[in-house]
């Protein structure tokens, strides 16, 4: 058997609050909600958010959730983002939304696409969602 894996469909990541989930990753990230009609129909167990084509799937869970060694990454594309005060001026909205942004944010990282700047913020559960400029 010969396989071929040619992309990534979805992630599924376990939330604790499916509504404070979306405000992050729909309200403050830009993320299209996607299946929330077939969630609450109980046809799925998630409701997705769409990053470039490829989903997450948000599935609520009543148990603890740990993702001390989680992130995920998430490319950022946009014209007025190619500088550190540009991304630094995304995490101070980011900030006074609430949201945790870890000290020492943004740098320069590697990743698929080669190394640009970057910054490791936290959604709802603690897990590390790390914004890369793309």
């Amino acid at each position: 058997m010969n396989l071929d894996v040619v992309d990534l469909d979805h992630v599924a990541i376990r939330v604790s609050n499916l509504e404070g989930a979306l405000e992050f990753y729909h309200e403050l990230l830009g993320l299209e909600i996607r299946d929330r009609e077939r969630y609450e129909a109980g046809e799925v167990p998630y409701v997705a958010v769409v990053a470039g084509g490829r989903h997450i799937h948000l599935v609520p869970t009543g148990e603890s959730i740990d993702v001390a060694d989680e992130h995920l990454c998430l490319l950022v594309r946009s014209d007025e983002m190619e500088t550190k005060d540009e991304i630094e001026r995304l995490l101070a909205d980011l900030r006074k939304n609430g949201v945790a942004v870890e000290d020492g944010e943004p740098y320069k990282r590697y990743g698929a696409y080669g190394r640009n700047w970057a910054a490791y913020v936290r959604d709802p559960d603690g897990r590390r969602v790390e914004l890369k400029v793309h």
